[in-house]
C-alpha cells in the first residue's frame, strides 16, 4: 500500500478504474477510447502534483521515501500509456470512418 499523505483512497480507486477500464477497452470502442483519454489526462495531472508533493515536502518533517517515489513514477508510466493507447484508438476511428469500415 502507498504510505503518504499526499495520496487519498480516491487517487488510488481512480487510478485502478482507470487500468479496470483500458483492460476491457475494444478496438472498435472509439467514443469509449475518446472518453478514456481525457480521463487518463486528469488522473495523470493528479499523481503528477502528488509526485511534486512528495519530492518537495521532503526534509519538511517528512522523511525521503525513494520506493514510494519510484511508484508514483511507475503509475505515472502506466497512465501515460493509458493515455497513448487510448488516443491510438480514438485515431483509428478517422480511418475506419473515411474508408467505410464504421
Amino acid at each position: 500500500m502507498l504510505n503518504s499523505p499526499f495520496i487519498t483512497t480516491e487517487d488510488l480507486n481512480s487510478f485502478t478504474d482507470l487500468i479496470n477500464e483500458m483492460d476491457t477497452l475494444k478496438d472498435n470502442e472509439y467514443a469509449r477510447a475518446y472518453n478514456l483519454h481525457k480521463k487518463a489526462l486528469g488522473i495523470y495531472d493528479r499523481w503528477s502534483s502528488i509526485l511534486y508533493e512528495v519530492r518537495s515536502n521532503e526534509g519538511k518533517g517528512i522523511p525521503k521515501n525513494p520506493p514510494l517515489k519510484d511508484r508514483v513514477g511507475q503509475i505515472l508510466k502506466m497512465i501515460d500509456n493509458v493515455y497513448v493507447s487510448s488516443r491510438m484508438v480514438w485515431n483509428k476511428s478517422k480511418d475506419d470512418i473515411s474508408e467505410g469500415r464504421y
